[in-house]
């Protein structure tokens, strides 16, 4: 397939249909609230024809969760029950990839297909669309919050979106036509986003500017799908067992094939409770606590892929293809489904 093997197929989402790019123009709705449609909180069934993109921990417990159709899902018992609504620009329903909010744990967005951009100022209760840069049509993959008034969006070809004033104006920049998967704050100064040919990109200065970190030539370099930081330290993680990692706060990189049999992983998340720890998931519900390069398994009990994944200090979630829900209440350690399904067995 290659060029990233197909950008990890569309990471995940484009697994049997070419991306979808129509043209619609610019429709304002009004977001439609858990409570003014009736919606109640209810066991998650077994969902395996839909798949979750993007998840998030709020400061309060909520846990939020997009994905397939413009699906939003919320959770205020950890993930016992879910409240689901579907969002939609104007007559479409767009995919969701992924969703943020800022440290506040009130003002939040969701990103997705058509560069649509739905923003939330209640915890994920209601939702409105927010209009983005006229004529931007790329896929948002994902999005990262500073406050409630900086955020950028990371997308395909090339896409960075940035705002300092909460969307009232915009700096769009494309790098070539790479797609950046991933896009996160090290800290609330600095902003790093990873993509197609080992490419990481960094910017000091609330997205107005990047500099190549890493990569960033044509046909150099595999697919990097996912980053994160835990403080100096960092890991960017990719396909086939690609990384690449840092013990000084991204100055500098180095490569290391990860002993992880050669499966691509699509998320990294830093492990709050263990300093210089990281959670990565992927293909075939694989995952894994890394830490200093040293892969230990973790089992899932799941066979589809590992999208995305959230941590608090209380708990930890991840979602994936064909209805994956998981949660885990040590640090990662060990998982169990969300959802009315068996798990496999696996030895422990």
């Amino acid at each position: 397939m290659n060029r990233g093997q197909h950008w990890g197929v569309r990471k995940l989402k484009r697994l049997s249909q070419a991306l979808l790019l129509a043209s619609v123009s610019l429709v304002a709705i009004t977001g439609v609230g858990l409570a003014s449609i009736g919606l109640r909180a209810m066991p998650q069934p077994d969902r395996s024809w839909e798949s979750y993109y993007g998840v998030t921990i709020l400061p309060s417990g909520r846990a939020v969760v997009v994905g397939d159709k413009g699906v939003v899902m919320t959770s205020d018992d950890g993930g016992k029950t879910w409240a689901r609504q579907t969002l939609k620009k104007g007559w479409k329903y767009y995919d969701l990839y992924s969703v943020a909010f800022a440290p506040d744990g009130s003002h939040g967005w969701a990103v997705g297909d058509a560069a649509v951009i739905f923003r939330s100022d209640d915890q994920g209760l209601t939702w409105v669309e927010q209009p983005g840069p006229a004529g931007l049509n790329s896929a948002l993959l994902k999005i990262a919050v500073a406050d409630s008034r900086r955020f950028c969006a990371s997308g395909e070809h090339g896409v960075l979106l940035c705002t300092t004033d909460a969307g009232a104006s915009w700096k769009l920049q494309r790098f070539h036509d790479f797609a950046l998967f991933d896009i996160v704050y090290s800290d609330p100064k600095n902003i790093w986003a990873v993509g197609e040919f080992a490419t990481v990109l960094h910017s000091g200065d609330d997205g107005q500017t990047w500099q190549v970190r890493n990569g960033g030539e044509i046909g150099k370099g595999d697919p990097l799908f996912s980053i994160a930081f835990s403080g100096n330290q960092g890991l960017a993680v990719g396909l086939i067992g690609t990384s690449l990692q840092t013990n000084d706060g991204g100055k500098t990189w180095q490569e290391h094939e990860l002993a992880n049999g050669h499966r691509s992983l699509y998320t990294v998340t830093s492990v709050p409770s263990q300093a210089g720890e990281f959670y990565a998931g992927g293909e075939q519900g694989l995952a894994a606590l890394i830490e200093d390069g040293a892969v230990t398994p973790v089992v899932t009990g799941v066979a589809d892929a590992i999208a995305a994944s959230a941590f608090s200090s209380r708990f930890a979630m991840a979602t994936g293809l064909s209805g994956t829900l998981l949660r885990s209440d040590d640090g990662g350690r060990h998982w169990h489904s969300l959802v009315n399904k068996p798990l496999l067995t696996q030895a422990q």
